[in-house]
C-alpha cells in the first residue's frame, strides 16, 4: 500500500508542471491509473474476467489515445504500473483483454515495451 501511495505522489508531482502548460490536451498518469486500475486484477491473473469498469476504462483510454495523440504517454504510465505490480502482468490476459472487452487497444500494455517508439 505504501508503494502505491508513493507512486501516486510521484505521479502528481511530475504531472503538475505539464498540466499547467497544456490543461486541455494533456493526460497524466493519475488519469491513466484511474481508467486502468480496474483492469489490473484481470491482467495479473487474480480475476478470471475483466470487469465492466475495466472495459469502460479501456474504451476511455482508447478515446484519449486517438483524440489527444497521447498513446506514448498512456504506454509509459501503464508500464510504470506494471513495474510496480505484484503479481506481474500475464501476457495471455493482456492479449485477451481486447477480445473480452469487445474492443481494440489504441495503446500497448506491457512491462518491457519501448514506449518511445510508440506512435
Amino acid at each position: 500500500m505504501s508503494r502505491l501511495v508513493a507512486f501516486l505522489l510521484v505521479i502528481l508531482l511530475v504531472s503538475q508542471p505539464a498540466m499547467a502548460q497544456k490543461p486541455r490536451d494533456f493526460i497524466d498518469c493519475l488519469s491513466v491509473l484511474v481508467y486502468f486500475s480496474s483492469c489490473i486484477g484481470y491482467i495479473d491473473g487474480r480475476f478470471g474476467e475483466p470487469s465492466w469498469g475495466c472495459c469502460m476504462g479501456v474504451e476511455e483510454l482508447n478515446r484519449l489515445a486517438t483524440q489527444n495523440h497521447e498513446t506514448q504517454k498512456i504506454c509509459q504510465c501503464i508500464e510504470l504500473v506494471a513495474r510496480l505490480g505484484d503479481p506481474p502482468f500475464l501476457l495471455a490476459n493482456i492479449n485477451a483483454l481486447p477480445i473480452k472487452c469487445q474492443t481494440h487497444l489504441s495503446f500497448p500494455i506491457s512491462v518491457k515495451k519501448d514506449c518511445s517508439k510508440v506512435q
